[in-house]
């Protein structure tokens, strides 16, 4: 059977390709159960008034908004916290995915109630005020662009996925000591000497150089760490799609089709991890995008000019205003190919 890298964008595209699954494995009695594991929930704003009713879209090109949270939430205002939005842009021949990390201290107009133009806050202030159509809202206004389907996912559940593949593997550039996590005397896993607030010796995790084995409680420090990074929140967001591209992987060399039984597990696992919109035809979706790779996947994060102090806010992250108007020009206008072979991508195959 011809390996296939259906678990596109690790978590997320693992449940859309469902569909593709059932083609090909002769499962397709099962996609009506995977499909029953994803909660459902209004995650996109409200049409115009006296606006046409279109099919939902499942053809390019077309952007999904992956909103990463501490825990399963509804996308109700106040429900969790945002800590990561990603932009996936699908081309209209659906072979590439574009997928644009924003950090979650950008600094951006919100939203208001009613979708114009608000103050300025980081960009997950628009997920805590007002859930997921919000911050449609808030990346469709800066981006002149239309989010088609927002789809919120556990990060928590990060753990019991990357113990269901046995562990993810990534190269890191320099050691890294989070000295925000903290470490019982009897941890397995790497540490050095730190001082709690109330300053106590500790142990924190620590993140040597070279190749390292993330089991799920190690991928999960991974992921959140922020302090002690060289650019911050910046390469949190890389950790993510570093991760996100080694789980892919690992899932492709383990040739997860061949046994129905690991298959049928894995992805439901995926499935409990997500809220979709309630009109999202999750299998149709799948579907059209049964032909991406990993190899399709470039990495790019929105262009910041610089970090700043802002008195009420805190710590932001300043957009390139220049930058950014062409990213999202090149991703309207259907030109991302060139974009990043002017300006090159995330190279994800190793972090901070």
């Amino acid at each position: 059977m011809r390996r296939r890298w259906w678990m596109v964008l690790g978590v997320v595209l693992a449940v859309l390709v469902t569909g593709s699954v059932g083609a090909v494995a002769g499962m397709r009695a099962l996609s009506n159960r995977y499909e029953d594991a994803v909660d459902r929930a209004d995650l996109l704003p409200p049409a115009p008034k006296n606006s046409p009713t279109e099919p939902p879209k499942v053809r390019g090109p077309m952007n999904l908004l992956l909103i990463g949270s501490d825990s399963r939430t509804s996308g109700e205002p106040g429900d969790g916290r945002s800590d990561v939005v990603i932009l996936v842009h699908i081309p209209k021949s659906t072979k590439q995915a574009y997928v644009i990390s924003i950090p979650r201290d950008t600094y951006l107009p919100i939203a208001t109630a009613d979708g114009g133009r608000g103050s300025r806050n980081k960009v997950n202030a628009a997920f805590a005020w007002g859930g997921a159509p919000r911050l449609v809202q808030t990346v469709n206004r800066f981006g002149g662009i239309t989010i088609d389907w927002p789809v919120i996912v556990d990060f928590a559940g990060i753990r019991e996925l990357t113990d269901l593949v046995g562990g993810v593997d990534v190269t890191i550039d320099k050691k890294s000591v989070d000295r925000y996590r903290f470490l019982p005397d009897d941890s397995p896993y790497p540490s050095a000497p730190c001082t709690d607030p109330q300053g106590r010796s500790r142990r924190c995790v620590a993140f040597p150089a070279g190749r390292v084995h993330l089991d799920g409680k190690l991928a999960e420090y991974y992921v959140r760490q922020r302090r002690g990074l060289p650019h911050d929140d910046l390469d949190r967001s890389r950790r993510h799609q570093q991760y996100l591209r080694a789980l892919a992987d690992k899932m492709a060399e383990e040739n997860l089709l061949t046994d129905p039984r690991k298959l049928d597990r894995l992805v439901r696992t995926a499935a409990g991890m997500l809220t979709v919109d309630r009109r999202m035809p999750v299998q149709r979706l799948a579907f059209t995008l049964r032909h991406l790779r990993s190899k399709d996947l470039t990495f790019l994060t929105l262009p910041i000019a610089e970090n700043r102090d802002v008195p009420g806010v805190g710590a932001v992250m300043v957009p390139d205003a220049a930058r950014c108007r062409e990213l999202f020009a090149a991703l309207r206008e259907g030109r991302l190919d060139a974009y990043v072979r002017e300006h090159p991508p995330n190279d994800v195959r190793h972090g901070r």
